[in-house]
This record gives structure tokens, sequence and C-alpha cells, in this order.
């Protein structure tokens, strides 16, 4: 057969002689394939971003002091005693706004020689603690189990409220302080213990005789 003619270049070559791809053919199907590779990343990043943003839509850090490093500030603290009837007599730190009844709990309660009917009547369990105060838990054969005279708070005497003969009762307190301190009360109430000697009503060093002793309501 004459292969050579001009009319022979419009036949469809005979099978298993085509020609190989062209290498524009071979660029095309590599850039197609990254293409692909890099819609397939895209939609698995959406989908793990959605899963990490959660129904809410956002993603919320809650970080507390602990994570943050900061110190935790301590709460106010008073310092008490607890004397008398309970299983652990001593001084106790307890929080402010603190109640009579914390602090006989501190002590680890009251102990089986405790008057029940003076503890009832001499101490009210309700009433807040004064820094430095004595709580005094009474004890069987203590006393008379009578009411607390009027001014004594849990077995404290108040500044604010006592009278003269009970001020005078006091370590250092003669007739005549008693009555520069119910004077000076009357101007203004007392709103701690310590300004008997910030109005120089008493020294520092008398006010340490009684300091266990009085209160302020």
């Amino acid at each position: 057969m004459d292969t050579s003619a001009p009319w022979r270049a419009l036949e469809v070559p005979e099978a298993g002689t085509s020609e190989a791809p062209t290498g524009r053919s071979g660029s095309t199907v590599f850039v197609a394939t990254i293409a692909i590779a890099a819609i397939l990343a895209i939609v698995s990043l959406a989908v793990v971003a959605f899963v990490e943003m959660g129904p809410s839509g956002r993603v919320e850090v809650i970080s507390g002091p602990a994570a943050s490093g900061s110190p935790v500030p301590s709460a106010p603290m008073l310092v008490v005693q607890v004397a008398g009837a309970v299983l652990r007599p001593g001084v106790f730190s307890l929080p402010q706004g603190s109640r009579v009844a914390d602090a006989i709990r501190a002590a680890g309660g009251y102990s089986p020689d405790v008057d029940p009917r003076q503890a009832e009547t001499k101490l009210n369990l309700a009433a807040k603690l004064q820094d430095a105060e004595l709580v005094s838990v009474p004890r069987l054969g203590d006393g008379s189990g009578t009411a607390p005279p009027a001014g004594a708070t849990s077995g404290l005497l108040d500044l604010n409220t006592a009278t003269a003969e009970q001020l005078d009762t006091l370590p250092g307190i003669g007739p005549a302080t008693a009555t520069k301190i119910i004077a000076s009360r009357s101007e203004r109430p007392f709103a701690s213990v310590d300004d008997l000697v910030t109005r120089k009503l008493v020294t520092a060093a008398t006010l340490a005789k009684f300091r266990g002793q009085v209160t302020v309501g």
C-alpha cells in the first residue's frame, strides 16, 4: 500500500499506532490533581474548625485565678480566745463576720462539764465576734445561771451601753474615767475598743489590762 500519497494523511490511524500524549496534556492532568488535593484540604480544615467551634459558633476560654497565675486575695481575719467548757480551749483565727457559735465550733464544741442552762443564758451564739474577744463558756458550778448584766455581749462589756458602775469594775478604770467614757460615747459612739486610746480616755497600757473584757456593739 502506498502511504506516501497526500490523501493518506486524512485517514484514521490503525489500532496500535496512536501517538503518545503530548507534554501539554500531562501538565493539565498534574494541575488538576493539585487542585483537587487543595480543595480536599480546605474542606477538611473547615470540618475541623466547625467541630472546634461547637454549637455556639465560637470557642470560649474560661480562666480562673489558678489558671491566670494571679494570687487569690485572703479574707480578713480576726483573732479570738475561747475558754471554759470547750474541748480545745485556746486562741483561734476566724474570718471577719464569724459568730460566737463559730468560735465554739473551732474549739471543738462544748465539753461534758458545760452548764447548758448558763450557756444558753449567757452566750448569744448568733452574735458577731470582735477582734481580741474572749468567749467564755460556763462550766457546771461556775455561777448561779442568772442573765448577764445590761451592756454585756457574749460575756463582754459593751463600751457603748455599759453603765458607770459596770465600767468602774474594769482594771484601771475609776469613777472619773467611767464618766469620761460615757460622755465621749454620747457625742459619738465608739467604733472600736481602740477609740478609748485614740480619744485619750485611757492609755494603751491601761487598755491592755481589760481589752479582753470589753467590746463595742
